[in-house]
């Protein structure tokens, strides 16, 4: 367990409308996405949970806050300023919801990488992957203030935060692509990557 405090939170206020229906409720080995997620920053040793999610969804997991976007329709970028705010935490491990085959193993590198003084956003092949990371709290203002210019790019926030040194990078080689590998369309689940 790392000898910091963090909260952790997932990322599930999105539309999924390539999806067709809510992600977060999509089944993975017997419980929902968010279920299972939950389960996951539970497994690291957080005591502050947090679900972006949408108005009016009841979500299922007990134990949780959930909290909703400051502006609709804005993107991750608004869920990460609404569990930046809501965090009781200096320490912020984010996952989105629809990302089935992330592990402990991985949230811990960022977690050791991180060690209570820098964030941690995981960086490979495809760029950035600012939904599996560890965020400061400090972050906040600076993503306010992307948020209300309307600059609702992550990758942006992430360079902005290496500026800042508030962020560190996590580099990624090939063995990592799985766990990082989220569900967009039916085609996902329906078997275009095994169990």
């Amino acid at each position: 367990m790392p000898s910091f405090l963090f909260s952790g939170a997932i990322i599930a206020g999105g539309r999924s409308s390539r999806m067709g229906r809510d992600k977060a409720f999509i089944p993975v080995d017997g419980q929902p996405l968010v279920s299972r997620q939950a389960a996951l920053l539970r497994s690291l040793g957080t005591d502050d949970l947090i679900i972006s999610g949408r108005p009016g969804t009841d979500y299922g997991v007990t134990g949780v806050r959930v909290v909703h976007d400051p502006i609709p329709d804005a993107g991750p970028l608004a869920g990460l300023v609404a569990v930046l705010s809501a965090a009781r935490h200096p320490w912020v491990i984010v996952v989105a919801v629809d990302l089935p085959r992330l592990d402990a193993a991985f949230l811990n590198r960022l977690l050791t990488l991180g060690g209570g003084h820098t964030g941690v956003v995981p960086h490979g092949p495809h760029g950035y992957e600012p939904l599996a990371a560890l965020y400061p709290r400090a972050l906040l203002p600076e993503a306010e203030a992307a948020l209300q210019r309307g600059e609702y790019a992550l990758h942006t926030l992430v360079e902005n935060a290496r500026a800042l040194s508030l962020i560190h990078l996590l580099p990624l080689g090939e063995e990592d692509s799985f766990a990082l590998k989220n569900w967009n369309s039916p085609g996902d689940v329906a078997g275009a990557f095994p169990m």
